[in-house]
């Protein structure tokens, strides 16, 4: 910069020149004296200096001062520069920890052109235009709302797939009722869990299933629908019965509601046949509750000649099939597998007030339908539905306990044997059989009694055991040779359900064991001891069964078993067993001379221990009187 000035001092100007002289041309020998100081600074050791480009210009414009190229301050920004700190070595490279890295080799910097446009090395910030195009944004895009469609119908139609494919193996999963509940629990825990630990909980579910199908006898049908109202008979316009015939369900109950109705039923008891039948009928489909009850008050006040007559056993089985009942199990019960509640959500209230009408009218039935109606309500108990639903228990065992009264005595043996007969045909499972007993109220010593019946009849699988009383049959001892055979063995192959069933059917024939038929005490220490034989075989049954691993069928077994056992000991032994003590001797208890002989030597031992105090006392009261 220094060499400029001076040249810039030569040249020189009159101060009193005109403009015009600013524009003349400079002397040859004048430009090349100021040209080289100019170029000096591009003259780099890298860079040759080129031969000038030529110019389309006049001679004399070549002479005109050229515009120096713009020249680069240099360390004027970080970029591009050797100096900065990167460059320097970390200090554990000095230190002399790790070697120094490999500094990467710098690419060789670009030739600048010197007639090129110096690049900008910073750059503006630029201000968007104003007022600003806002692009809107729309709530709905038709792009989106056409993906969501495709996607929605590619889920209904995997929807209706899977229900298609589901419903195929319906018939499969009916067959299978073991692996309906484990794919019905396998979907819980995906439901519950998100499918976390879903096959071992499947896994020990299926362990936990008792081995064998459930089998259940339906004495209804699955699908029922209600039946249709019949249409009302024909009765006289004049006469008090158009209160049951004419108007609708509102004007009837009403009506029933009064008493009118049930008031000259009792008085004149000439209700006509056709409506006793139509009124029959509507107590079976009716649903209003003030309808039915008063349907059954109007029967049950009907003459006893015309319950007689109209009510017969193929009446009685007519409205047990309009309820619901099907015709095949009632002339050849047989059991069946299912896998799921044959009667959900089933309203039962029908039933109710037919059971409450047979209740009521028991007592003046032909025997005939007395028997049928019994029959029915055995056959009924085999079903389990009636131990999950109490109200309809409840009515049950009422209707069931006035029947049973209204059997004359001099027929009963007959009756329990037919009885007998008629729930011994068929399936012969035990699990069905116990079911029914367990069913059976004991609030009257016939009930009681005729369950012991039918006990031991499937007991010992021998009907005629129900025709004599269970006093006068069977023994303790008979119990323990029952008790021998197949059907209390535990193998790999014992069906574990049945054979609890079979233990609760043995402990309702033992009952209490008829200790009223004992004669003597000799009879009574046998009894005490097949008591304690009996209770033994159980103890053993019970350590034989193997219920690890979540077994439930072993497990519920076990616990009857156990039950059974303790209710051996406490109630039906007459008294209660003689703890062991570690001074008494070996057979000691079996031998009732020998222990008579050391309870006399015992009494002879305190008397004699008490008579010197006696003597001792005497001669204290002479002492005194002296």
């Amino acid at each position: 910069m220094a060499s400029q000035r001076p040249a810039s001092q030569g040249i020189r100007r009159p101060k009193n020149a005109t403009i015009t002289s600013f524009f003349k041309p400079v002397s040859q020998s004048q430009t090349m004296s100021a040209s080289p100081p100019l170029s000096t600074p591009l003259m780099t050791p890298s860079t040759p200096l080129s031969p000038p480009p030529p110019s389309s210009l006049p001679p004399s414009c070549k002479s005109t001062p050229s515009k120096p190229a713009p020249i680069e301050i240099p360390a004027s920004d970080e970029s591009g520069s050797e100096d900065s700190d990167d460059s320097l070595q970390d200090l554990s490279v000095l230190i002399g920890r790790r070697p120094p890295p490999a500094r990467p080799s710098t690419p060789p910097r670009p030739q600048q052109d010197p007639y090129a446009t110096p690049r900008a090395k910073r750059i503006a910030v630029q201000f968007q235009p104003w007022p600003p195009t806002w692009s809107p944004k729309l709530k709905y895009d038709l792009k989106t709302l056409a993906e969501d469609a495709r996607r929605d119908d590619a889920t209904t139609a995997s929807s209706i797939r899977a229900q298609e494919a589901a419903a195929a193996g319906s018939a499969e999963a009916s067959a299978s009722p073991d692996n309906v509940t484990s794919d019905e629990a396998f979907v819980e825990i995906v439901k519950e869990r998100g499918g976390q630990d879903a096959q071992k909980v499947l896994r020990a579910v299926q362990r936990a299933d008792p081995g064998a199908s459930q089998q259940r006898y339906c004495f209804f049908a699955a699908e029922y629908i209600r039946p249709a109202s019949r249409p009302a008979p024909r009765v006289p316009r004049s006469g008090p019965w158009r209160l049951l015939t004419e108007g609708g369900l509102r004007d009837r109950e009403q009506h029933l509601a009064s008493g009118l109705p049930q008031m000259a039923v009792r008085m004149t008891k000439a209700l006509p046949d056709e409506l006793l039948q139509w009124i029959l009928d509507e107590l079976c489909v009716q649903e209003s509750v003030i309808i039915r009850e008063g349907y059954g008050h109007i029967v049950a006040d009907c003459s006893d000649e015309q319950l007689l007559r109209l009510i017969t056993p193929q009446r009685l089985q007519e409205l047990f099939v309009r309820l619901g009942a099907r015709s095949e199990q009632l002339d050849s019960p047989r059991v069946e597998s299912t896998g799921r509640e044959p009667y959900q959500d089933r309203d039962w209230s029908a039933l109710q007030s037919l059971l409450a009408l047979l209740a009521a009218i028991s007592r003046r039935l032909s025997a005939s339908a007395v028997q049928f109606a019994t029959q029915m309500l055995l056959a009924m108990s085999r079903d389990s539905f009636l131990l999950c639903n109490p109200d309809v228990f409840g009515r049950f065992g009422t209707a069931l306990e006035c029947l049973i009264d209204a059997i004359p005595s001099s027929a009963w043996d007959a009756f329990c044997l037919e009885m007998s007969v008629f729930l011994s045909a068929g399936e012969k499972s035990q699990s069905i059989r116990a079911n029914g007993l367990l069913c059976l109220p004991l609030s009257s010593d016939r009930l009681h009694e005729m369950r012991r019946r039918l006990a031991m009849a499937f007991l010992f699988d021998e009907q005629t055991l129900a025709h004599r009383r269970p006093e006068d049959t069977v023994t303790i001892h008979d119990f323990i040779r029952v008790m021998d055979g197949p059907g209390f063995e535990i193998t790999l192959q014992t069906d574990f359900a049945e054979l609890k069933s079979r233990i609760l059917i043995l402990d309702m024939a033992i009952d209490d064991g008829s200790v009223l038929a004992l004669k003597d005490r000799q009879d009574e220490a046998d009894f005490n001891q097949g008591v304690d034989r009996l209770a033994e075989k159980l103890g053993d049954m019970w350590r034989r069964i193997n219920d690890a691993g979540m077994k439930l069928a072993r497990t519920e077994t076990k616990s009857v078993v156990e039950w059974v056992q303790q209710r051996l000991m406490h109630s039906v032994r007459t008294r209660k067993k003689i703890k062991k003590s570690v001074f008494d001797l070996a057979g000691q208890e079996d031998n009732a001379f020998e222990l008579r002989r050391q309870q006399d030597y015992m009494n002879r031992f305190l008397h004699k221990a008490s008579t010197p105090a006696v003597e001792d006392q005497d001669w204290a009261i002479e002492d005194s009187e002296s």
